[in-house]
């Protein structure tokens, strides 16, 4: 490592094993530790004894590598350096006086001519090395020269802070200048990074980049190593403690990138971070979408490159143009970029799921991504996602002629995550919905779905809706329905229970379900009827949801069906009224009919013409529909009810039965079929008689 040999004048009792003690930049072969002695001999000169010490310094750091003891090798060199600055300072080496080292003229020639600079770095990256070996030696020791691994270091790091010692040594204009530049950057860059004290990470940044921004080649592939190590550890660091951390990310991946533009991993790391950024819903949609197309850039650009887990890169990319393509559409909803990130999504989506054999993550989210667009596509990567995840290909057939395979169960509980297990239920459920809206699902492949997903997710309210709906459907299974619908109450607050906060409208539902399951198994062909137990059902649904147009209709027809005056209860029109539209005045008008049926003598006519007025007022809502318009019905969603028909053909038909019963004459001028169908739906209801 010294440059040219320099000699000054020699004592005369000087051996031949001793020669170099004394020569200013002596090769490794002319040292030993025998200078040692040397140095420490009363006759020398302070200079001397400065250059004698260092170099039986260099003669201990080069025994020093290797050796069982070599913490007293580097402790014994730094001590010979400590002696060499005292006798021989740097200020001293340098200085222009003559008088300062006592030269005379002859000597001051030679001096001047000596390697002074150089003697000068190899002594500091010296005892920098000497220091540095100590901070390491395990175990540590302390000793005289420091007392801890960190103050060897800030020792070290004390004796580099000038950067006069590598100055004479940078490229300037033509000259290329030397190796020690990029040295002496370097390894007080690695110092600072194994100080790690705050400022330390920029410090050794800087010194890193240094390397890299000089002319010489020396060190250059060490400081890109040790830059790109150092920035992706910082950057990671921040990136998994995200929120306010990411800018700090985003720093440090783009320094690591500085180090190695090709760095798979901070390409990567930093499409990570910018995606991170991109889902932050404490900034502006404008905002995330620029952090979205950062992460997008980040992502493209590490396509192929090693060190970049592929398959995490388009599920990435994936990602940030499908949060793009949503932010976008708040900002400027006609933009055509929209579309182009939607499709950009699914393509990277469906990139990532085929690569390297598969990938079942990549296909939930190809999955979701499709299931608006092409649900047929949905489907499949759905079907697929959930064979990945239990490693069981057949789990349902994909020509969906066949219920779910019979050892789903077992492969469900040997998922190791309840994350997992969540994950397959949605995708079940998802798959249920894509196939029912597209191609339909016979009943029993439908119901294996359905159940698969409960297997998978006990507590999946909307699944057990679903089951019991499907079972309400014909063939109808009441009992099946009813376990169904009762499982959702129990999951949400229990039969007395107060309801579950947030899941008001799931166990709503269920009350409302659980009531069309008393009906049915009440009602016949020709006549609707209910169980007490089917009026509470429904009642309790209006309690939990009163704005809900079918818990009305259904508590309204459960007490018109069920009526019996009693002296407690001549009539509630308050079961049949709020309900609204069309329809609430013709469910009001059979609530009249049907008090009517039982009520005193004196009182039935008025009653009726409440009911003729209200079916008056219904057809008034209705209004002369347009030519061409679809005919309005009314629906009742009453188990086994008459097929739904014309609301306006029932209103008509209902004020003729009013005025009728009244015993008034009336014109219905409406066809025979109708007047059958309407009168089929009157006497379902059991309003179709004047009188009990």
């Amino acid at each position: 490592m010294l440059g040219l040999l320099f000699a000054l004048a020699m004592p005369a009792y000087a051996a031949p094993s001793t020669a170099g003690c004394l020569e200013i930049a002596a090769p490794e072969s002319s040292i030993s530790l025998q200078c040692e002695g040397v140095a420490a001999s009363p006759s020398l000169k302070g200079y001397e004894a400065g250059i004698a010490s260092f170099n039986a310094a260099r003669a201990y750091l080069s025994q020093a590598h290797g050796a069982s003891n070599s913490a007293s090798h580097f402790a014994k060199a730094a001590e010979l350096l400590n002696t060499s600055f005292n006798r021989l300072t740097d200020a001293a080496l340098l200085s222009p006086d003559r008088a300062t080292l006592g030269f005379s003229k002859k000597e001051w020639r030679k001096w001047q001519k000596a390697p002074l600079t150089g003697f000068r770095f190899d002594r500091s990256l010296a005892y920098a090395s000497a220091l540095e070996g100590l901070a390491n030696a395990v175990p540590f020791i302390a000793t005289n020269v420091c007392s801890s691994q960190q103050d060897c270091r800030s020792k070290a790091l004390t004796q580099l802070a000038s950067e006069d010692i590598a100055a004479p040594f940078a490229s300037r204009g033509s000259a290329q200048g030397d190796w020690r530049y990029n040295e002496f950057y370097f390894r007080r860059g690695a110092l600072y990074q194994s100080r790690g004290q705050l400022a330390d990470t920029d410090m050794a940044i800087e010194d890193y980049k240094t390397v890299l921004s000089s002319r010489r080649a020396e060190r250059k592939a060490n400081a890109a190593t040790a830059l790109e190590a150092l920035a992706l550890s910082i950057a990671d660091e921040n990136r998994a403690r995200g929120g306010m951390s990411l800018a700090q990310a985003v720093k440090y991946y783009t320094v690591a990138l500085v180090a190695k533009p090709d760095s798979g991993r901070a390409h990567m790391g930093l499409g990570q971070s910018y995606l991170q950024l991109c889902r932050d819903a404490t900034t502006t949609p404008a905002q995330r979408v620029t952090d979205c197309l950062s992460a997008r850039n980040a992502f493209e650009t590490a396509k192929g490159l090693t060190g970049a887990d592929q398959t995490l890169v388009f599920l990435g990319l994936g990602e940030s143009l499908s949060v793009a393509a949503t932010e976008l559409a708040k900002v400027n909803p006609g933009d055509s970029n929209i579309l182009l990130y939607k499709q950009g999504s699914v393509d990277a989506y469906a990139q990532a799921a085929s690569g390297s054999g598969g990938n079942a993550n990549a296909q939930l989210l190809l999955a979701n991504a499709l299931k608006a667009t092409q649900p047929d596509r949905a489907s499949e990567a759905y079907r697929q996602y959930v064979a990945m995840k239990l490693a069981y290909t057949d789990w349902i057939a994909a020509d969906w002629q066949s219920p779910v395979g019979p050892l789903f169960l077992q492969k469900t509980n040997a998922l190791p995550t309840m994350e997992d297990r969540r994950n397959v239920a949605e995708a079940i459920m998802a798959l249920y919905e894509t196939r029912s809206a597209t191609s339909g699902l016979r009943k029993d492949i439908a119901l294996s779905l359905l159940n698969a997903a409960l297997a998978a997710q006990p507590s999946l309210i909307d699944a057990s809706l679903k089951v019991g709906r499907l079972h309400l459907a014909p063939p109808a299974n009441w009992a099946g329905a009813n376990t169904a619908f009762l499982n959702v109450v129990n999951a949400t607050g229990g039969p007395n229970g107060p309801p579950s906060v947030g899941r008001e409208k799931e166990r709503a539902e269920a009350f409302y379900e659980l009531g069309r399951a008393e009906a049915l198994k009440a009602s016949s062909g020709t006549r609707a009827q209910t169980s007490a137990a089917g009026i509470k059902y429904a009642r309790d649904a209006v309690s939990l949801d009163g704005s809900e147009i079918r818990y009305k209709k259904a508590a309204c027809l459960s007490y018109i069906v069920t009526f019996k005056p009693t002296a407690a209860d001549p009539g509630n029109a308050s079961w049949c009224s709020g309900i609204g539209g069309a329809d609430g005045q013709f469910l009001l008008g059979m609530y009249y009919l049907r008090i009517a049926q039982t009520a005193p003598m004196s009182r039935r006519n008025a009653l009726r013409d409440e009911a003729q007025s209200a079916f008056i007022q219904g057809k008034g809502l209705i209004g002369q529909p347009a030519a061409g318009t679809p005919v309005t019905v009314f629906k009742s969603d009453w188990p086994r009810a008459p097929t739904a028909m014309s609301i306006a053909t029932l209103l008509e038909f209902g004020r003729a039965k009013a005025i009728a019963c009244n015993g008034a004459s009336v014109n219905l001028a409406l066809p025979p079929a109708d007047v059958n169908a309407a009168a089929s739906q009157f006497d379902f209801f059991q309003v179709g008689a004047c009188t009990r």
